[in-house]
């Protein structure tokens, strides 16, 4: 009897002596495998629509400036794309998500549409960038979320839009998380990059439809300019007419002034 009960306290010793050791390699794995530089959960709590969708944006000197609407391009011959949201409200029911109303424009097709934009993942940024440019307090990131968009059915030429939108973003020193614009002033300056496809209701035929602010992700054919978005001429025919008389530098002050009343027109109203 007395050999059984130590055989059964040894037992004992061993079974807990494996437990903890379970625990240890558990937890030490569990700690190992968690990814410090995620910030997703915290985003539930924050309005981001004004970092999503801002309407002005603010440079390393703190000057505001209004934020222009997205560039974009639709199928391989990048044919002008224009998209502006009328309302950008976050969701009542997933904390994740935005509800959307906007228009889009393809030439003179104009067409109003509705959808989300939820987010998906968001990672702190673990190079020294914000150290380099000035503000060594401040934490990058980025921002991925899923953009899902019904253009009106009942509208000729319409369609879904999917894809990603990708932000970057920082962290004050107040914790308040803003649209990084702080490098506004730096050649190639972009944000809101999104990467997706438009596809037709009535046919399924599917289109390459990028758009972003300042510049345009996967446009290298499109955009042949080194401080500044500028379209090569093969495409300019391609609606980007009067963006180009505007913008481009032309040596004629009227054509200019024409080309920049036609863009700064709010074709969504």
């Amino acid at each position: 009897m007395r050999g059984s009960k130590q055989f059964t306290n040894l037992l004992e010793t061993y079974n807990y002596i494996a437990v903890i050791l379970f625990l240890t390699t558990f937890l030490s794995n569990s700690t190992m495998g968690q990814n410090t530089n995620c910030f997703y959960d915290i985003l539930k709590v924050y309005d981001l629509s004004n970092v999503l969708n801002p309407d002005s944006i603010i440079d390393d000197g703190f000057e505001k400036y209004k934020r222009p609407d997205p560039l974009g391009y639709i199928d391989t011959n990048f044919r002008r794309f224009q998209i502006h949201f009328t309302s950008f409200e976050k969701s009542k029911t997933n904390p994740y998500e935005y509800v959307i109303n906007g228009k889009t424009k393809v030439s003179d097709n104009v067409c109003s549409f509705i959808g989300t934009i939820t987010i998906i993942a968001a990672e702190y940024d673990t190079s020294d960038l914000m150290k380099l440019i000035g503000f060594p307090t401040y934490r990058g990131g980025s921002i991925t979320s899923q953009v899902l968009i019904y253009e009106d059915k009942m509208h000729s030429g319409s369609g879904i839009i999917k894809g990603k939108l990708t932000t970057d973003i920082y962290i004050n020193d107040n914790g308040t998380i803003c649209y990084q614009a702080l490098m506004l002033v730096a050649d190639g300056f972009c944000n809101n990059q999104f990467e997706g496809n438009w596809t037709s209701y009535k046919t399924g035929e599917k289109k390459k439809c990028n758009w972003g602010d300042f510049r345009i992700p996967y446009s290298k054919d499109l955009d042949g300019g080194t401080c500044e978005f500028s379209v090569e001429p093969k495409y300019v025919n391609n609606g980007w007419t009067t963006y180009e008389q505007a913008w481009g530098h032309s040596p004629d002050t009227t054509i200019v002034k024409f080309a920049r009343q036609k863009e700064m027109e709010q074709w969504w109203k």
